[in-house]
């Protein structure tokens, strides 16, 4: 154990552009960002004759005791709020990824004696028996660790013990897998906007899909045969330079300290704009996003120093909390005011919103999942009848209903944002649909006490002033019929309300098309919905940000019981 210990440089405590020129082909390493005890910048490498930059010399896997780690041999700061239990401040472990959560983290499960504080080696584990009277009880603890693939044999380094986990630094991958590549950005590793950069977009694909699988089997609590296998994640070829908005981040300025006294100088500098670290709260600079689109690279550099200047200029003034940038990307014209207008094309329909309020960001993906939604709900009522009225429960601007409104006869979206709604209702003349009316409501109340809506017929747009109100017809959501009705449901990333479920399952729509940012929320309510007489149709996953844990996922429902 010690003379491993030896040929392992475990911790360098360099500068990065020093670090840049003494790195060589000849040696593998994995950078650790997270936490050191003396610097802002670790690293763990070892040397290797491999040029590839995960790989290693081949090793025989090996395990470390709580009381024995390299760690321990270092100069450690241990944060005052650590918990010792049931691994030491900075533990170096070797262990296998099993899976991966829906957060991007990798799971590993590492066996200890429950009473003894004590890590056992892989072959203890293996063949100790619980039933032997000098054994304590065994139990695998779960360790989370980021920037790995299932299926990998890594070396790792814990800095923090929850009740139930543990969460560690990667220090090095003994065996890469086959689906393992080179990120394309250099701060893949460490900023918290990508979680897959090192990932194959095949496998990345391949993982999401699981991934919403198993959410509907474990946090559903549904059985196989209560929902068709998911379907394989959709993607684009876009799988870099597609978002079209990014909201970086500053910090308040601070006073230039002198290098050689320390004393502080009547000079502000402004640190970091970028994102956050993962599992961190520290800003990581970018200058250059590699996901967003090339517009938004191009003026991100020029907004980084024009904030940099204005947020020094403030501080002067008065006390700055640091601020969030925004650029959005609109038909190649970049927006870094929230309040100004931006038009956005999508299927032939233009959308007008203000920069800062919520649209779908990879108008690559945009128009796919538009047509699937379109599809999901214009299909035959479970009877076989026509579907005629749809309600688009948290609509925002209107994206799905106005996509949806030439296959119906009346469209309706509640939204309880008024803003959004103006945007909604605008939107509509913009493009001049007259069948669709807009309410800004609470989803919670859209089949009870609800203000009537004023809506126009297919195919009778009234020339070119539009539809009178002679040729409007006034309804109330909640005589909609229900059997020719289809409900879209697109909300919050903290799913439907209890609230929602219940009036729904009250009025009882022949369908229900549930677009969800958060798969987990959705497989909790699919759980409620299926329990209520519904049977889901389709279950599709969207790559909607590829590059990162993030999922989009389109749920269908049909009514079979009245």
């Amino acid at each position: 154990m010690r003379s491993s210990r030896k040929s392992l440089i475990t911790l360098l405590l360099l500068p990065m552009h020093t670090l840049s020129r003494i790195a060589s082909p000849s040696h593998s390493f994995f950078l650790s960002f997270r936490r050191p005890a003396v610097s802002s910048f670790a690293v763990a490498w070892t040397r290797s004759t491999s040029r590839h930059p995960t790989k290693s010399r081949t090793r025989r896997p090996f395990a470390f005791r709580a009381s024995s780690t390299v760690a321990s041999e270092e100069i450690q700061k241990v944060p005052k709020k650590f918990k010792p239990y049931p691994f030491q401040y900075h533990d170096v472990l070797t262990v296998t990824v099993e899976s991966l959560t829906n957060l991007g983290f990798g799971i590993a499960r590492v066996p200890i004696k429950e009473n003894d504080n004590t890590i056992l080696q892989p072959e203890a584990a293996a063949t100790t028996s619980t039933t032997d009277e000098d054994s304590t009880e065994q139990k695998k603890w779960v360790v989370f660790i980021p920037n790995v693939i299932p299926g990998e044999t890594c070396r790792i380094r814990i800095y923090r013990n929850h009740a139930t986990y543990s969460d560690a630094d990667l220090i090095q991958v003994l065996t890469p897998s086959e689906d393992r590549i080179e990120p394309k950005c250099g701060l893949a590793n460490v900023c918290g906007g990508c979680q897959y950069q090192h990932v194959k977009i095949e496998r990345q694909r391949a993982i999401k899909t699981q991934q919403v699988q198993e959410l509907f089997e474990r946090i559903g609590g549904l059985k196989r045969d209560e929902f068709p296998k998911v379907l394989e994640t959709l993607g684009t070829e876009h799988v870099f330079g597609y978002r079209s908005k990014i909201t970086p981040h500053y910090e308040a300025p601070i006073k230039k300290k002198d290098k050689d006294s320390g004393n502080s100088l009547k000079s502000y500098e402004i640190g970091p704009i970028g994102f956050k670290e993962k599992a961190s709260r520290r800003l990581v600079d970018v200058p250059y996003c590699h996901i967003a689109t090339p517009a938004i690279n191009t003026a991100l550099e020029q907004i980084r120093n024009e904030k940099r200047m204005e947020a020094i200029e403030e501080r002067l003034k008065k006390p700055s909390k640091g601020a969030t940038l925004l650029l959005r990307d609109a038909e190649g014209v970049v927006e870094t005011n929230h309040t100004e207008y931006v038009d956005t094309i999508v299927n032939g329909l233009t959308f007008r919103f203000q920069a800062g309020n919520f649209f779908q960001n990879n108008p690559y993906m945009l128009p796919k999942m538009v047509d699937l939604v379109v599809s999901a709900a214009t299909a035959p009522s479970p009877k076989g009848e026509p579907m005629t009225h749809l309600i688009d429960c948290y609509c925002g601007s209107g994206l799905f209903a106005l996509g949806s409104s030439s296959f119906f006869d009346v469209c309706v979206g509640i939204e309880v944002n008024a803003k959004a709604v103006e945007e909604a209702k605008g939107n509509a003349a913009l493009n001049g649909i007259e069948n669709c009316d807009f309410v800004s409501a609470s989803a919670e109340a859209i089949f009870q006490s609800q203000d009537p809506v004023r809506v126009g017929l297919v195919g009778n747009a009234g020339g070119e002033g539009g539809c009178d109100d002679n040729n409007r017809k006034t309804l109330l959501v909640k005589d909609f019929p229900r059997d020719n009705t289809v409900v879209v449901v697109d909300p919050p990333r903290k799913g439907c309300s209890p609230e929602f479920l219940e009036q729904l399952d009250q009025y009882r729509p022949a369908r229900v098309v549930y677009m969800s940012c958060d798969p987990a929320t959705q497989a909790r309510d699919a759980s409620f919905l299926v329990g209520h007489g519904y049977k889901i149709m389709s279950v599709q996953p969207f790559d909607l940000f590829p590059q990162t844990r993030h999922i989009e996922c389109l749920a269908v429902f049909d009514r079979v019981i009245n």
